[in-house]
């Protein structure tokens, strides 16, 4: 996910470059099992600090349910927008001061070269679900013998009477 902006840097604020992203992302986290490439538009445009990058980005993700343990598919859109800011001027060759706000992952590299790989990363982890769960109605798991209750119940006897209530029930059976 390496854009060439060279020529986007030597021209004036506004002008825009769009492209097509279509990238396999297998290698991008160990966390995340991608199950479709990351498809979207992008949206460059020249500012007067650097490049502003924009889009609109998707891919399918195999995720674990937080109810049953099952793996399941799941679309996770997300949006970018970040601004990367060169380190070396574009006509002189003149290494450009850090700021404090500079993070590495936003740096156009000396060959200026935008590499989106980090920037994506952090967006789609934070578009994942916290609790991801396989569907609306899933039934979860029996807490005593494990059973995925998505399959049918349990032989297990279920004491559905809350301990901090035994009290209310004894002045029930009163």
């Amino acid at each position: 996910m390496q854009y060439n902006v060279a020529q986007l840097l030597k021209e004036e604020s506004g002008q825009t470059r769009q492209y097509a992203l279509h990238e396999d992302i297998s290698s991008l986290d160990p966390d995340v099992v991608p199950l479709s490439s990351l498809d979207g538009k992008l949206t460059l445009i020249r500012t007067a600090d650097g490049v502003l990058v924009t889009g609109d980005l998707h891919c399918s993700v195999e995720l674990m349910c937080s109810r049953c343990a099952e793996p399941f598919s799941m679309v996770v859109k997300f949006k970018l927008e970040e601004e990367f800011r060169p380190t070396i001027d574009i006509i002189t060759g003149a290494a450009l001061p850090l700021t404090a706000d500079d993070e590495e992952a936003t740096r156009i590299d000396d060959h200026h070269i935008i590499d989106l790989t980090e920037v994506v990363r952090q967006d789609m982890l934070l578009a994942l679900p916290l609790h991801p769960v396989c569907r609306t109605r899933c039934a979860g798991l029996c807490p005593v013998c494990g059973k995925n209750w998505n399959e049918g119940p349990c032989e297990c006897k279920q004491d559905e009477t809350d301990p901090r209530m035994a009290v209310l029930r004894q002045l029930l059976d009163e």
